[in-house]
């Protein structure tokens, strides 16, 4: 007989992973085409009707046909089950009471609850997430019990976690996502259990928490013996080191771990809950030589759990290492090791049929696939390594890095997808700390509870943590300023996430030849049609691509030019808590793989139009920065030509009649200001650009008014018919005057501005001469981010 070059995956071997499968096939059926509650339920019944009649047929019938038909059947009902979970939830997710406050944004509340987390800001204010039990809204009063976030500039009072307080305030509506690759601060909530947002006025009432059998109380414990056993420097890393509590961590320490690849250690997730069950791993042959051995060892596994998942706050991402960590630690038990990959989808199954939503969160797909990717791939590296390097004393620190490398690698579409960074020192990071964390994490949490008897004891032994976490925080502020610690990547296609799975398939399956080949074709597959597409793409009429960013009640514009230049036109609003550049703009060009800026228009110097630049100045290259020349007296506007002239970034006054070439396809021609001051106001010498593209114009007018548009109409007369107006100063009533729509007559006017600005913008006169214009009003505040392509023939809008 000839050697057999064939292979069959064991599927019996894994049926967890088909259940899985097909239940996250499911769950995307209804998140794509949302069938009723009714349809699916009706379509379950009928197929365990269906199974079961197969099974009867199964035990009187001598036939291979009857029990592959049933395994069949049964994974459509599994499928349709994620399908039915998931409608359920969408069905009976949101209480009366969430409802009505969702329906009433900016109205007068009161509510009554308990703080189960809080934070301060780095200007000062305060949030807490509360556990609401009572509202008042509108002379309705609930006891329907939600989370709701909570923000205040000052309070009279310092509550601490658990504490009851009863506040007053007003509703704010939570903002989903409003531009590509933004940040989904609604979904984040959401994925901590909060659909409630409430800016507090007044706070009425505090009652001291002392119940001792609440988780709360232990949790506000654990953090005060951290504080005593830690310093000001270390104190606010330990908390999300060992409590899973990162409120008290600026943003500037979360951009420094990330870049520095330790982001995950911050996090208390799969790495700690595998420190905490690591010892018990240890004593478990003790186990098996007892009688009852195994059902005690399982007892003492879960209240393990139970206990530090209590004290972490129980966060989704402890209860789904927990759940992980439970069926890993249940094989080790039975003898069932070598299903860790069974066992994986089994708590993957366990968590989506608890909360089926979960699939689309960050932090379940990031945990799932880290330790498949590390299942998968370490052990055909572990097998390519000689074992003498493995036994040496080096052999753990270069596992450590290899398994870094490993996971940094599995997770890199994921990583380039969501975040738009990569860490290139994260395998050095993870090699310096995590061996050592294996010591620490225990050695603090053994700490505390010493702390509680004997408070100098617990400090003492604590002590090396402290010195532990010093030396970290210096490497890890040191190396986020590296230039090359990190780098900036984004993902073009959606069809790379195939290829990758194709690829991380293939080296799993390298010492199974027959299945490594059949999976190399995939990624070869893959690659080509990626490719392909690429190529007809690129046979395509080049395009011109304008992306109006949403940022509140200002202006933000990238064009990006057929040849690949990218031109922003305003960088968006400032306040002392956020700028657009910092929060938008900046992750957008990260995300989109864009390194430099070749040209930045500022139309005016008012901080809704230039709010961003300083951020961009620090955090992007660019070219050139061309505004209207009008001198201003702000700081926002001083220190922005203070930043631009130390980095040698060249800041050119534009008049009208300048034309640039920063594209030889695209003509960049300048309108405005006319050269002289006509007034003591920035609006009325606007930097007016006309962008012409082939047959396509896009007009910007900055925040022009009546009285510069009048100017145009006399300098340009019908040299201003355009294809798309960015109208001027956010729909006011003082700008898109009659007489300046009739000669600009666009197809499509875009309208920058936040809803329910102070400003009450757009003004109705402005809209009701808009309309008659005939074009169509997009407005930011409605629409969010408006994206804009053009061949130079037609113009079309493109839906993120």
């Amino acid at each position: 007989m000839g050697q057999r070059n064939t292979y069959q995956f064991p599927f019996s071997r894994y049926p967890a992973v088909r259940i899985v499968l097909f239940l996250i096939a499911g769950i995307l059926l209804f998140y794509f085409y949302e069938p009723s509650l009714l349809l699916t339920a009706v379509l379950f019944g009928i197929l365990f009707f269906v199974l079961a009649f197969i099974e009867w047929r199964n035990r009187t019938t001598i036939s291979t046909f009857w029990p592959k038909l049933s395994a069949f059947i049964f994974l459509l009902m599994i499928l349709v089950f994620g399908a039915f979970r998931m409608a359920v939830d969408s069905k009976h997710g949101t209480s009366k009471t969430i409802q009505l406050m969702q329906l009433s944004g900016w109205e007068e509340v009161e509510v009554t609850g308990n703080i189960h987390a809080m934070s301060a800001t780095s200007t000062g204010k305060v949030r807490w997430d509360l556990s609401v039990t009572e509202t008042q809204l509108g002379g309705i009063v609930s006891a329907q019990e939600y989370k709701a976030r909570i923000l205040a500039d000052e309070v009279s009072a310092q509550p601490t976690l658990g504490d009851q307080v009863e506040i007053s305030g007003t509703i704010i509506p939570i903002s989903g996502k409003r531009n590509p690759h933004e940040f989904d601060y609604k979904a984040y909530l959401r994925s901590q259990g909060i659909s409630v947002q409430v800016k507090a006025e007044g706070l009425h009432g505090v009652v001291p928490n002392k119940n001792i059998l609440e988780w709360v109380w232990w949790r506000e414990k654990a953090l005060d013996l951290v504080e005593n056993n830690f310093n000001s420097e270390t104190a606010a890393i330990a908390k999300a080191l060992l409590v899973g509590y990162k409120q008290d961590l600026d943003s500037d320490s979360k951009l420094a771990f990330a870049r520095a690849g330790l982001s995950h250690i911050m996090a208390v997730s799969g790495l700690h809950v595998g420190f905490i069950v690591a010892p018990f791993w240890i004593i478990i042959p003790y186990f098996w030589t007892k009688r009852y051995g195994i059902m005690i060892g399982l007892i003492i596994l879960i209240m393990l759990l139970v206990c530090y998942a209590g004290i972490t706050g129980f966060s989704p991402s402890v209860m789904r290492a927990s759940v992980m960590a439970g069926f890993l630690s249940f094989g080790k038990l039975f003898h069932r090791v070598n299903d860790s990959i069974n066992l994986t989808a089994a708590a993957a199954i366990v968590l989506l049929v608890i909360d089926p939503s979960q699939l689309f969160e960050i932090g379940f797909q990031l945990s799932f696939a880290a330790v498949l990717i590390i299942l998968l791939i370490l052990p055909v590296i572990q097998n390519t390594l000689p074992y003498w390097v493995r036994v040496r004393w080096y052999g753990k620190p270069l596992m450590v890095i290899i398994v870094s490398l490993v996971v940094q690698f599995g997770l890199y579409p994921l990583q380039a997808h969501y975040f738009g960074e990569i860490s290139l020192v994260s395998p050095v990071a993870n090699a310096l700390f995590v061996p050592l964390l294996g010591l620490i994490v225990p050695l603090s949490l053994i700490a505390l509870f010493i702390t509680l008897v004997i408070p100098i004891a617990g400090f003492i032994i604590n002590y090396p943590s402290l010195l532990f976490l010093e030396w970290m925080n210096a490497f890890v502020t040191t190396a986020a300023n590296w230039e090359w610690a990190w780098t900036t990547a984004s993902v073009e296609s959606d069809l790379f996430f195939l290829f990758w799975l194709f690829l991380v398939c293939t080296i799993s399956a390298w010492n199974i030849p027959a299945l490594k080949w059949k999976l190399a074709i995939g990624v070869i597959a893959s690659l080509c049609v990626i490719t392909s597409l690429d190529v007809i793409e690129k046979l395509q009429p080049a395009k011109l691509r304008v992306i109006f960013f949403d940022v509140g009640q200002g202006d933000a514009t990238l064009i990006q030019t057929p040849s690949g230049k990218n031109v922003l036109v305003d960088a968006g609003v400032w306040s002392p808590s956020y700028n657009s550049g910092r929060s938008i703009i900046l992750p957008h060009l990260q995300a989109s793989g864009i390194e430099k800026l070749d040209a930045v228009f500022l139309s005016h110097p008012h901080a809704d139009h230039i709010g961003g630049i300083i951020d961009l100045l620090e955090g992007i290259p660019i070219d050139v920065i061309y505004n209207s020349g009008y001198e201003y007296d702000s700081n926002l506007y001083a220190t922005y030509l203070k930043i631009a002239r130390e980095k040698s970034v060249p800041v050119l006054p534009l008049q009208s009649g300048d034309t640039l070439g920063i594209d030889p396809s695209v003509l960049f021609l300048v309108m405005g200001p006319e050269g002289q001051k006509f007034t003591s106001d920035p609006n009325e010498h606007s930097l007016i650009l006309n962008v012409i593209y082939g047959k396509s114009e896009f007009l910007f007018v900055g925040d022009a008014g009546i009285h510069q548009e009048e100017r145009l109409v006399k300098m340009y007369d019908d040299l201003l018919d355009t294809d798309l107006l960015k109208v001027g100063h956010h729909g006011s009533r003082t700008s898109s005057g009659d007489v300046f729509l009739d000669h600009v007559s666009p197809e499509k006017a875009i309208i920058s501005l936040a809803e329910n600005n102070r400003f009450r913008h757009p003004h109705p006169e402005a809209v009701d001469r808009l309309w008659r214009s005939k074009a169509e009003l997009l407005f930011t505040s409605k629409e969010r981010a408006v994206i804009i392509e053009t061949n130079g023939e037609t113009i079309q809008r493109i839906y993120w």
